[in-house]
């Protein structure tokens, strides 16, 4: 196999970063239950406490975790389907128990389930699941009236059998590879290159529904921030590695929605067969297989253990992802998930263990696992409903820098070679070869080249073309932690060959709360101050679309204005993720080479200029978003919940020589819908009406690139650039992503795991009167291109803009083709009806 090399893996993490207490007396046990004949672990073994009512189970690798206020010396009692029951003698709190089982002689060695008969959907198996989903919803934890707990979580990621040339190469870094974990995944060697603890405490009531995770204490591996942004590394890990409840109809990890085998739809694309009973000390249960119907489609398959006290509740379970499925540099997925019952018999997670193995064909190359536990249950807590107010998951300010309480409280020890994970990552950092592998793997990832306080870049933006400017050069940067947490700057300067004239942009940043300005909630006060040529339609901005990809675009901007734009801004958020935005902006713009600004009146005349100043105010609510950010820039991470924004903009006439007043209302609402088996689908609507007598310039235009919410963008591929204005308009983009659920089922197509998607954007827009240069006197007319066309129009009979595609992801797992068509208005003179779009894609 050709393994992952250090700075392959380092640029994997920049690209997605760049990132219980117990009493005094209480015992814990750990350790693992093998095979004594060949050394696996054995899945689901039981542990119990001779003379009390303490116990637990083994998860799917065999690893155990119990806690006893027993004291010392114990019985344990050990058993095991297929094995002779061993009773174990711990009279000192070793560090780590291994048990090995020896096969039951006078037991049959396996019970085999028949398939050859055909599957009925009618058996004892599926008439069990169905007992089981009708009662989901009074055995979800959530149902109880009130509960609180405590909950340790640890998040690893690293790489899967690093090859051993890399202790001789590394040089100076060799000491990094020593540190492997061969217990953990036998036959295997684990590398942990980032980690994470954390302790929370949890709150939970039924009526109203409410929950609330408050983190009080974090521990991480932290890389050098100036190149890593540790937060984006946990934020992303953290998003593939999501908090599984098997009572939900989807379980989400990767990215991905996987049918739970208990979801209210599960019968149609499962197939279940009853395979024993256990009675155990918590009562009997029954042990069933599933497994999908369609094995290439995001299903599971594993096993279910279910009470029969006439609850149906899931003790246990084991699922794991099939090979077969529809999935990226995903070689293995296991989700091993462990309850046990309150005094009134609910059951009650108390483990969940999440691993998944990535890498290319059947070669596992990365590694990524969440271990949760809960304990301390309290069914009927006394706390106030404060609690619940804020974000549902809330990180206390102190929790950073509280770690200690981590290494007091954690429910089970971390291995010697988990140790040393934190100090070997403290040793990288000072080490000179990563720190300059770092820096060089930011600049491929991020564009930018880190000087100390300050960072050059981005990349993309050093050299452009345009048809005023000719060959564009820019510099530009922005400052680091290493300068200031408080204060932000970012800038350049341009020069255009062709023009002869020097652009320049400055916006610093300044925090009013006395944190850093990027983290959230953020609260600043920000100046931006640019002078460079815009095309119609464009505001001011670090990032205004003239990037070396943007200005080969078929359809890049032609027309400019020399613009000058001055602006101050306030931001402030709250912690439920409401944002106000507060701005003052003043514009001064000029046509320049081709453009004209001319009136509309019975005598035509040039108006040299048009200025405005405005009041900007936006509202924004995303609720319970997770984001990945760098300085001031977020991105945020896809869920099911929405984001909505409102805008309104009020012109002030007469004003540092402003020359229109004017009304704008601004709304916008993006979603992702999950629909199970079928995928996902984006959605983006957005509207707005400007209220007063405006140049076209003012107005909405389409296909302008905003630098502004990135999760309400849509970008019209074949609308050319200044092709349409309005005052009152609506936009609207969809793209579906069915993930192969059609090509799936197609034989010998399936085999190349294509995905297809589907989608398509809308834009429609009305032009008052007061602002048609057809009908009104007091505004300027529609500008031409170098034949002669009209290169600006109206929309008439209430007919809207429409471009559909359709497409294949997933092409050697590496490229999206997609084919977009102009569905109407394609006789307007130089436009073009279709197009093939070839990108690279990488997902799981």
């Amino acid at each position: 196999m050709r393994r992952i090399s250090l700075l392959k893996l380092l640029m994997l993490i920049f690209t997605l970063g760049v990132a219980a207490q117990h009493g005094a007396a209480q015992q814990k046990i750990i350790g693992r239950v093998v095979d004594d004949v060949t050394g696996q672990g054995v899945p689901q073994a039981s542990l119990k406490l001779r003379g009390t009512a303490d116990g637990t189970s083994c998860d799917s690798a065999g690893r155990f975790f119990l806690t006893t206020n027993a004291r010392l010396p114990l019985q344990l009692v050990v058993s095991a389907i297929g094995y002779e029951e061993l009773l174990v003698y711990v009279d000192t709190l070793q560090e780590h128990l291994h048990i090995a089982l020896e096969h039951d002689k006078n037991i049959i060695d396996a019970v085999e389930v028949s398939r050859r008969q055909k599957y009925r959907n009618r058996n004892p198996a599926v008439d069990l699941i169905h007992q089981v989903i009708k009662n989901k919803r009074s055995n979800r934890l959530e149902s109880q009236p009130r509960v609180s707990f405590e909950q340790y979580d640890k998040l690893q990621f690293g790489l899967v059998n690093p090859s051993e040339q890399y202790n001789k190469r590394m040089g100076s870094l060799g000491f990094f590879f020593d540190n492997v974990d061969t217990l953990t995944s036998p036959g295997n060697k684990l590398l942990t290159i980032f980690m994470q603890e954390q302790l929370s405490d949890v709150f939970s009531k039924n009526d109203p529904k409410a929950f609330k995770k408050r983190v009080k204490s974090i521990k991480q591996t932290d890389f050098d921030d100036r190149y890593v942004n540790n937060h984006n590394i946990q934020s992303y890990l953290s998003y593939l590695f999501q908090e599984v409840e098997i009572y939900d109809d989807n379980i989400f990890l990767i990215n991905k929605l996987f049918l739970s085998p208990i979801a209210d739809n599960a019968p149609v694309f499962y197939k279940y067969y009853i395979v024993d009973t256990i009675n155990t000390e918590e009562g009997r249960l029954i042990e069933l297989n599933f497994e999908p119907r369609n094995k290439t489609d995001l299903l599971l398959s594993g096993k279910l253990r279910i009470t029969t006290d006439g609850r149906f509740a899931v003790q246990g379970a084991t699922l794991r992802a099939n090979k077969e499925a529809n999935l990226n540099w995903v070689n293995d997925i296991t989700i091993d998930l462990q309850f046990r019952p309150n005094e009134e018999q609910y059951m009650f997670l108390v483990r969940s263990d999440v691993d998944i193995m990535f890498g290319t064909n059947k070669n596992d190359a990365v590694y990524g696992r969440k271990t949760t536990h809960n304990y301390d249950y309290d069914f009927s807590p006394s706390f106030s409903d404060d609690v619940f107010k804020g974000a549902p998951t809330e990180i206390l300010t102190s929790a950073r820098d509280n770690e200690k309480l981590v290494h007091q409280q954690r429910p089970v020890q971390l291995s010697p070679v988990e140790n040393r994970v934190y100090t070997n990552v403290d040793s990288l950092n000072n080490n000179r070869t990563f720190r300059t592998m770092l820096a060089a793997g930011y600049l491929l990832a991020q564009g930018f080249y880190p000087a100390g306080p300050v960072e050059f870049g981005p990349l993309e933006y050093l050299y452009s073309r345009n048809n005023i400017e000719g060959n564009r050069i820019r510099l530009s940067g922005r400052t680091t932690l290493g300068f200031s947490e408080k204060v932000f700057i970012e800038g350049y300067l341009a020069y255009g060959t062709q023009d002869g004239a020097m652009k320049y942009f400055v916006r610093p940043t300044f925090s009013l709360n006395g944190e850093s300005v990027a983290t959230f909630p953020a609260h600043y006060l920000q100046v931006a101050v640019q002078h460079d040529i815009f095309d119609p339609g464009r505001m001011l901005g670090f990032k205004k679309g003239d990037s070396f990809f943007q200005s080969i675009r078929s359809n890049r901007p032609t027309k400019w204005m020399d613009t000058y734009a001055y602006q101050l801004k306030h931001l402030i958020e709250f912690g439920n993720h409401v944002s106000l935005q507060s701005s003052f902006i003043h514009h001064r713009r000029r046509a320049i080479g081709d453009l004209e600004f001319v009136s509309s009146g019975d005598e035509p005349v040039d108006i040299p200029h048009i200025n405005t100043n405005e009041l900007e105010f936006i509202l924004r609510w995303a609720p319970k978003e997770k984001f990945y950010y760098r300085n001031l820039t977020r991105r945020t991470i896809i869920e099911k919940h929405p984001v909505f924004t409102l805008q309104y903009n009020r012109g002030l006439k007469g004003f540092w020589s402003g020359d229109y007043a004017f009304d704008a209302v601004r709304g916008s609402v993006s979603k992702r819908f999950f629909l199970n088996q079928l995928g996902f689908a984006d959605m983006t609507l957005s509207g707005g009406k400007i209220w007063g007598t405006l140049p076209y310039p003012l107005l909405e235009m389409p296909n302008v690139f905003r630098d502004e919410d990135t999760r309400h963008e849509i970008d019209f591929s074949m609308m050319r650039s200044m092709e349409f204005v309005a005052d009152e308009y609506v936009r609207l983009a969809f793209e579906h992503q069915l993930e192969g659920f059609i090509l799936n089922k197609i034989p010998f197509i399936k085999k190349l795991k294509l995905r297809e998607l589907w989608g398509g954007k809308m834009f429609y827009g009305r032009l008052s009167d007061v602002n048609n240069p057809y009908l009104s006197k007091d505004v300027v007319h529609f500008d031409t291109d170098a034949d002669g066309h009209i290169m600006t129009h109206v929309f008439d009979n209430k007919i809207p803009y429409w471009e559909g595609k359709v497409g294949i992801d997933n092409i050697f797992r590496l490229l999206r083709v997609e084919y977009i068509r102009r569905l109407n208005y394609t006789a307007l003179p130089n436009v073009d009806k279709d197009r093939y779009r070839v990108s690279l894609h990488l997902n799981f």
